[in-house]
C-alpha cells in the first residue's frame, strides 16, 4: 500500500497536480512512517510545498528530510533544492 500510495503521489507530480501529489505523499509519510518510500515521499512533500508556494513549510519540510535521512539521495536532493531555495530568496 505504501509503494502504490507513493505512485500515485508521482502519477499527479509529473501531471502539475501538486495539490493531490501532496496529499498522496503525506499519507505515505503519515502512514507508512517506516516505509522504504519515506524518505523519498518526505522530499516529495517538500516540491510539492515549493510547487504550491507554501516556501516556508518546503524549507521546513526539506530541511527535515536532511536531518531525518541523512547521507541518502533524498537529503541530498533536497540540500540541493535548499540551495536553489536560497538563491532564489525564498
Amino acid at each position: 500500500a505504501d509503494n502504490a500510495t507513493y505512485w500515485l503521489g508521482e502519477a499527479h507530480y509529473v501531471t502539475k497536480d501538486y495539490a493531490a501529489a501532496l496529499k498522496s505523499f503525506e499519507a505515505v509519510v503519515e502512514g507508512f512512517p517506516d516505509s522504504r518510500k519515506a524518505a523519498d515521499a518526505l522530499l516529495k512533500v517538500g516540491y510539492c510545498q515549493y510547487e504550491l508556494k507554501a516556501f516556508r513549510n518546503a524549507r521546513a519540510t526539506l530541511e527535515k528530510v536532511v536531518a531525518s535521512y541523512p547521507g541518502t539521495d533524498a537529503a541530498r536532493l533536497a540540500g540541493q533544492r535548499l540551495t536553489r531555495m536560497d538563491s532564489e530568496g525564498r
